[in-house]
């Protein structure tokens, strides 16, 4: 078994820091670094803010802040699935085309169970009675913090989140809220908002020529809007 030398293996952290990825501007805001990767600034930065924070010398970002949010779908969640090879479905199917050479073994719906994880037995999934048609349009605007991937349990959400944040304002609800202990993580999205393919909420905006056009929140937090009045 080799060993690798020091150089090597500074080369391969550099190589894997290089295929990293963050919110550029996420780290702007938070640590005044612009970069869409992790580097030795960033980490400084970073380190720096830590310390700043520990030491009460500044007050720590809001983390329920709505630019700090990534929001997802039954899509994105299912892509997931795919990429990422959930249940090793398809590392087996390597492994059974490796050992018999064809693909008589290979049934309609063999990988299915990738996708019907995401429904069946998630529990970000919801059965609806469909009774009431709006039900459908209430819980398609539905966006909760609970959940897999998000925080496991009512007892572990914070006070602090469950109060009206001020980014809220335009793509959440503020009427429309859940009554019971998910209060706070559990919310809807405003009417005229969509969700965008890049995990970020936008809705119609009008620029200075008074031309609608389609804003992702990240950038209408991060400048001066003006709200007209009817």
């Amino acid at each position: 078994m080799s060993t690798l030398t020091k150089e090597e293996k500074f080369k391969a952290v550099r190589d894997w820091l290089k295929k990293t990825r963050v919110d550029s501007a996420v780290v702007d805001k938070t640590v005044g670094v612009q970069t869409n990767q992790i580097t030795p600034q960033l980490l400084l930065a970073t380190a720096s803010k830590l310390i700043k924070v520990n030491k009460k010398e500044v007050a720590p970002d809001d983390r329920d802040d709505l630019r700090y949010s990534n929001f997802l779908g039954q899509e994105d969640y299912i892509r997931e699935h795919v990429m990422k090879d959930a249940g090793r479905l398809q590392a087996k199917a390597k492994m059974k085309m490796e050992q018999k050479k064809n693909l008589d073994w290979f049934h309609a719906g063999f990988l299915s169970p990738q996708i019907k994880s995401v429904v069946v037995g998630n529990s970000l999934s919801q059965n609806l009675e469909g009774i009431n048609p709006i039900e459908y349009i209430d819980v398609a605007s539905k966006v909760t913090k609970l959940g897999e991937g998000g925080i496991g349990s009512t007892d572990s959400i914070p006070d602090q989140s469950r109060q009206v944040n001020p980014s809220q304002f335009g793509f959440i609800d503020p009427f429309h809220l859940s009554e019971n202990i998910a209060i706070g993580v559990t919310n809807y999205i405003a009417r005229g908002v969509r969700k965008g393919q890049d995990g970020k909420l936008y809705r119609l905006m009008l620029d200075r020529d008074k031309k609608p056009v389609w804003v992702d929140h990240q950038t209408v937090l991060a400048s001066k809007c003006q709200v007209p009045e009817f």
